[in-house]
């Protein structure tokens, strides 16, 4: 409002366009909404003309819908705040009418074909006493180029003298153009870069030409972040990027919800009282935003959809499964509006989330290359526009830019949001989002085994398991050294714990396999309960049961080199337990045993 900056970037969903309506309904301004139609996307992006490069010529474009949009404002606000209005105001509102701009509503715009057309064909300064083309310049037929840009050039002038004669006061509002929906006529090629570089332009040059105007341009990073020209500099003090933190968005679900039910205050808690308070470790306004790309549309509709599951399931308050099974849902959602949001730039984005189907949600550099080995032929004849994507780097650029991956960076996995920090290529592992993982199928970290107890097929646990195992002739061993083997596996699941608390993982891992261990001690400590106090037979059983456990755990983290002195550590674990079982004379498990 103040004019210090001109463009909002963001990427989609985090509120552009909601900043863009709320500053148009601002009673103290006087704004005009402009947005490209769709149908006039080939026309903006083939326009040309002669004497003038192609970036020139679709400025001239965007300077005149621009123009003509102030031009209304300014008709606007002489009718409703003016007594009378000055002559040159009347000469504005006589060149509108000329020139095919004959619906004077600031709130309304043409297709920018018919713009187009205009401009081709000559603009009439009949208005301004210009009655011929030949009174613009020396040269009686001028470049088309130049030609329309001094007819511009004559429109402005009035438009500047129509501005000065209003004499607004001094707490006036300003008169507001905002550009939003940029997206629908661009297509991720030259002409559509020299599109929206011209609109930039144009944006800042009638910013600049006119007192008390304010052209703002509400345009998607990826978008922006994309063009390349000399004059990118001279923007930057114009940016002004959405970026929305943890706390943010909870803040704003709570606002929504205390709208929607019309009260406000600590009586009324939307996390513990509707929502409930937790799902599983996790606070649930944690759990929602941690499966969110940071940006309010993706937390509102999985509140959303959280509220109407509830509702199916017959809850009056959100329960904790109505969340777990609502985020099925949203997940499918999330990986099908990402690959639309992205269709254009990056059309083959559905074939790239095959590499991370039912596997772990972390995945090594080494390993990621060689599943990408396996792809990267049947991609680059499958959208041969984009062959040179198709590498190790490439690809995790895109998905890294996109919000898909997130990037080992020492002990913890990054995203784009986190800081927009671009990838160096070095790092180790790379972790798919949490929001994509249930319509991935990739629910655990690295693909370990979690724990499953001791199976009913195995012979101890039906009971056919005779003590003749030990030895014929063998003295008896009585409980106290039954439970022996029961606190060794207590303590072997302990000393596991503190493993995985000291190492370098992404915590989505770490409470995964804290999970899988408290399941190993949980059954440990219910078989001790129930054990003959008199046999061994179910200590030694449970004893070599977890040692493969944790073998299985140490080969599954082994797999992915960021976690080899991890699985060397929970290895060791695993054969100290598996010495103590096998230190009891003549005892030979059966190689079935344990499958």
């Amino acid at each position: 409002m103040q004019g210090r900056k001109q463009l909002v970037i963001g990427r989609k969903g985090v509120g552009k366009s909601a900043i863009c309506m709320m500053l148009a309904n601002d009673a103290s301004t006087a704004a005009s909404i402009v947005t490209p139609d769709e149908i006039s996307a080939d026309e903006i992006r083939q326009f040309e003309l002669r004497g003038l490069t192609r970036r020139m010529a679709k400025g001239l474009i965007w300077r005149y819908v621009l123009v003509v949009q102030i031009a209304k404002l300014v008709l606007h606000d002489a009718r409703a705040a003016h007594d009378k209005a000055p002559a040159s105001v009347g000469q504005l509102r006589k060149f509108l009418l000329e020139n095919g701009e004959l619906n004077d509503d600031p709130r309304w715009h043409e297709k920018f074909w018919k713009s187009i057309q205009r401009l081709r064909s000559s603009l009439s300064l009949e208005a301004f006493g210009i009655k011929a083309s030949v009174e613009l310049g020396k040269d009686s037929s001028p470049a088309e180029g130049i030609r329309i840009a001094q007819q511009l050039d004559v429109v402005e002038e009035q438009l500047g003298r129509a501005l000065r004669d209003l004499h607004c006061p001094p707490g006036h509002g300003p008169f507001l153009v905002l550009v939003d929906q940029v997206e629908k006529v661009w297509s991720n090629d030259l002409n559509s870069d020299d599109m929206v570089i011209g609109l930039l332009s144009a944006a800042k040059h009638v910013s600049s030409r006119f007192p008390n105007v304010r052209c703002v341009v509400f345009i998607r990073s990826d978008i922006y972040d994309a063009l390349q020209f000399p004059e990118r500099d001279k923007f930057r003090g114009d940016e002004m990027r959405i970026e929305w933190s943890a706390p943010a968005l909870v803040d704003l679900l709570l606002a929504r919800a205390e709208a929607s039910v019309g009260r406000t205050g600590p009586d009324r808690r939307l996390f513990g009282d509707y929502f409930a308070a937790a799902v599983g470790e996790r606070p649930t306004d944690e759990y929602l935003v941690e499966r969110t790309l940071m940006r309010p549309r993706d937390l509102i509709q999985f509140a959303n959809l959280c509220r109407d599951t509830a509702a199916k399931n017959g809850h009056t308050h959100v329960m904790e499964h109505d969340v777990l099974e609502a985020e099925r849902q949203y997940s499918v959602w999330k990986v099908q509006d990402l690959a639309n949001e992205y269709l254009v730039n990056y059309p083959f984005l559905t074939d790239l989330f095959v590499l991370f189907q039912h596997s772990g949600y972390v995945v090594g550099r080494d390993a990621l290359e060689h599943r990408l080995s396996t792809l990267s032929e049947t991609l680059r004849n499958r959208h041969r526009r984009f062959a040179d994507v198709f590498t190790m780097h490439g690809i995790t650029t895109v998905l890294y830019g996109i919000g898909f991956l997130g990037a080992r960076r020492g002990p913890h996995f990054e995203y784009m949001f986190d800081g927009n920090e671009s990838l160096s290529g070095t790092e180790p592992a790379f972790c798919v989002h949490p929001c994509f993982r249930q319509a991935l199928h990739a629910t655990t970290a690295v693909g370990v085994s979690g724990y499953r107890p001791l199976a009913s097929r195995s012979w101890y646990a039906i009971g056919a398991t005779p003590s003749g195992w030990l030895g014929a002739g063998n003295p008896s061993i009585r409980g106290a050294e039954a439970f022996t083997f029961f606190d060794a596996v207590d303590d072997a699941g302990e000393r596991a714990a503190r493993v995985f608390r000291d190492a370098v993982m992404p915590p989505e891992l770490r409470a995964e396999l804290f999970a899988s261990i408290s399941s190993m001690l949980s059954d440990t400590r219910e078989r001790r309960a129930t054990s003959d106090p008199d046999s061994l037979d179910a200590a030694v059983a449970q004893a070599h049961w977890v040692a493969r456990f944790f073998h299985g755990l140490a080969n599954d983290l082994a797999e992915h080199e960021a976690f080899a002195d991890t699985a060397d550590r929970i290895a060791r674990i695993g054969s100290g337990l598996e010495e103590l079982a096998l230190g009891l004379p003549r005892y030979e498990p059966r190689p079935s045993e344990f499958s």
